[in-house]
């Protein structure tokens, strides 16, 4: 067995963001098939081991990036990319433009993240739209797992339904102006907007904000709504409001930007149930075949 350094900015046990939620069920598969996981994030970057079998680098923007390009010359990096950070400063804002292939940032990290044993995307849509950008990395080994989300706590209830809802779309990167403008060409459909409205602009009649709900409330919201309304503005990476909905029995309405649609499993309940219970081992899998092959 290994032992692994996993660099995060937020400790997945003390925080519960996407990126979190997502790095606390791989861990935690890690740590019942006996590997050893140590936990790093800013505060205690002095501190890694650097007798570490493998150094997997997380949603960890907040590091010193010298100390990241340095973990990279020992070639036992892996990559879990989150997002489009680091090549792209505004993560999901990706503005997917024609000056993002001669973005400063992408010309400082490809030659860093090339040297990974194992890149691990979120989706196809998610590398698809990195490789846009950064041709470079499509002959570095790679793996496609998506977000574990608890399938047990989301379910169709089979209670009536009506009108929409969105989660944090509010947001300017969660597509505030797409929703907005599908609820004014659909005036006669009421959209609930969970999650909270960072701006003080005047919504829709038809737009109702509800704040944010406890997630233990979250299935219960959804199954009053026919649709999820998922609009972002840039390709997502996962986005896993799309799997608790479908499982809780809604549609969803989306333009094309969302990475968890992208699976072409993404089609029926059972295959995402059998595919959110197995990401954790698929994770694994890869991480053992590519980077842990001589342990």
């Amino acid at each position: 067995m290994a032992r692994i350094a996993w660099l995060q900015d937020l400790c997945p046990w003390e925080k519960g963001g996407g990126a979190q939620l997502t790095d606390r069920a791989h861990i935690g598969e890690g740590i019942i098939e006996g590997h050893t996981v140590d936990i790093y994030t800013p505060n205690t970057e002095g501190g890694l081991r650097l007798d570490s079998d493998l150094f997997l680098i997380s949603n960890a923007s907040s590091f010193n990036p010298g100390v990241l390009a340095d973990l990279a010359e020992t070639g036992r990096t892996c990559w879990f990319l989150h997002d489009y950070w680091p090549v792209c400063k505004w993560r999901l804002f990706y503005p997917m433009q024609e000056r993002c292939r001669t973005c400063q940032e992408r010309s400082r990290w490809v030659p860093i993240i090339r040297q990974a044993r194992l890149l691990i995307w979120l989706s196809p849509l998610h590398r698809e739209s990195w490789l846009w950008q950064c041709p470079e990395l499509a002959d570095v080994p790679y793996a496609l797992i998506p977000s574990p989300v608890s399938t047990e706590e989301f379910f169709d209830m089979h209670e009536d339904r009506e009108g929409v809802i969105c989660i944090e779309s509010l947001f300017p990167f969660k597509g505030r102006a797409n929703v907005v403008r599908w609820a004014e060409e659909h005036p006669d459909i009421q959209v609930s907007c969970l999650g909270g409205n960072p701006s003080p602009e005047p919504l829709p009649p038809n737009m109702v904000d509800l704040g944010y709900v406890p997630y233990y409330d979250l299935n219960n919201l959804l199954n009053r709504h026919r649709s999820l309304l998922h609009l972002p503005v840039s390709p997502s990476p996962f986005d896993r409001t799309t799997v608790e909905a479908y499982l809780a029995g809604c549609s969803i309405i989306h333009n094309g930007n969302v990475g968890a649609l992208s699976y072409d499993w993404f089609r029926s309940a059972s295959l995402i149930k059998h595919h959110m219970k197995s990401s954790p081992l698929k994770f694994w899998d890869a991480i053992e075949h590519y980077c842990l092959e001589e342990k």
